[in-house]
């Protein structure tokens, strides 16, 4: 309300009624400047036309609730109009065109994993399963060249990584490699390769095109509620997932295999369990049990187990103390 519009509503309130001549010498305004004030008061409830060139003045407390109901429809219309254009954005954003992409070809795949791992910023995650567009890194040199998620780790980016159960020795020297420079690995099920870039960015594989005769192809997503879901299924299969303890994966010159069923045994996993998610028979994981209990100097299981466990607690104990 107007400074001007204000002092004629103080004029007027006090009357019964008033025409705008009269209205005008009372406060000493031109006709024109009355009429431009009163409609100016009309608009917002505090005066009203009676007819037959008189003005009334409403009372200032229903005028206030007056303009306090105006005022909330303003803004429950402008909340209406704002969601509208909320919904209209994510709309058009859902439907850009590289909210789903296809990637083709072997070079381009490796090109954009490298170029989504390079703009990671807090967390890369990932399903590792068999067949690879690329042969495992045997050192450390490959992996600082070549491996983007080994030079996220050494940004100090955070990376998690579910393998799917059964290993060949080159994959899990690479896997020893990785958990020994930080990376958080586990072992389970995984429905299908991915990689997951700050909860933004998901990269899929097709299974379908490693076949033979097929070229490689794979989906770049930047939909958010895709990645949201994607996110969702990697945390869901994450929490179900066998722990894959660091010290496990030092091998010392035996089958890097047997030093993974450390990790197996220390979650209570049966003989059959252990061989499925190692590849190997129940045979070879007995065997390898029972060479660990006359390492470790036991006689049953459950003596392992407390031995395994005394071993870890150890180990974390003179790691923090060399800190």
């Amino acid at each position: 309300m107007s400074m001007h519009a204000e002092a004629l509503y103080v004029v007027l309130a006090p009357m019964e009624a008033s025409t705008v001549p009269d209205l005008a010498q009372l406060s000493d305004r031109t006709v024109a400047e009355v009429e431009q004030q009163l409609a100016e008061l009309q608009r917002l409830g505090m005066v009203y036309e009676m007819g037959g060139g008189q003005w009334q003045a409403v009372p200032v407390l229903e005028a206030a609730k007056g303009l306090q109901a105006q005022r909330i429809a303003e803004l429950d219309a402008a909340m209406m109009a704002a969601d509208a254009l909320q919904s209209k954005l994510l709309a058009a954003s859902e439907s850009r065109s590289d909210a789903v992409s296809t990637v083709v070809g072997r070079e381009a795949i490796i090109s954009v994993r490298r170029e989504i791992c390079g703009a990671a910023k807090r967390e890369v995650c990932g399903f590792d399963k068999p067949p690879y567009t690329v042969a495992p890194r045997s050192n450390q040199q490959e992996l600082d060249e070549e491996s983007p998620e080994w030079q996220a780790l050494e940004r100090g980016v955070s990376v998690r990584s579910v393998y799917h159960p059964g290993f060949d020795p080159e994959r899990l020297g690479q896997l020893t490699m990785f958990a020994a420079h930080g990376e958080q690995a586990r072992m389970g099920i995984v429905p299908m390769k991915l990689l997951l870039i700050d909860s933004s960015i998901a990269l899929i594989p097709s299974m379908k095109s490693y076949t033979p005769g097929h070229e490689l192809r794979a989906s770049l997503i930047r939909h958010p509620m895709v990645v949201e879901a994607l996110q969702w299924l990697f945390e869901a299969v994450w929490d179900s997932s066998v722990s894959i303890i660091a010290s496990a994966v030092n091998s010392n010159g035996q089958d890097p295999r047997r030093e993974l069923l450390i990790s197996l045994l220390m979650t209570g996993s049966t003989d059959s369990a252990i061989a499925s998610q190692l590849g190997v028979n129940e045979r070879s994981v007995r065997r390898w049990v029972s060479e660990l209990m006359e390492e470790f100097g036991v006689r049953t299981r459950l003596q392992l187990g407390a031995a395994l466990v005394r071993s870890e607690t150890l180990r974390h104990e003179t790691s923090r103390l060399g800190s």
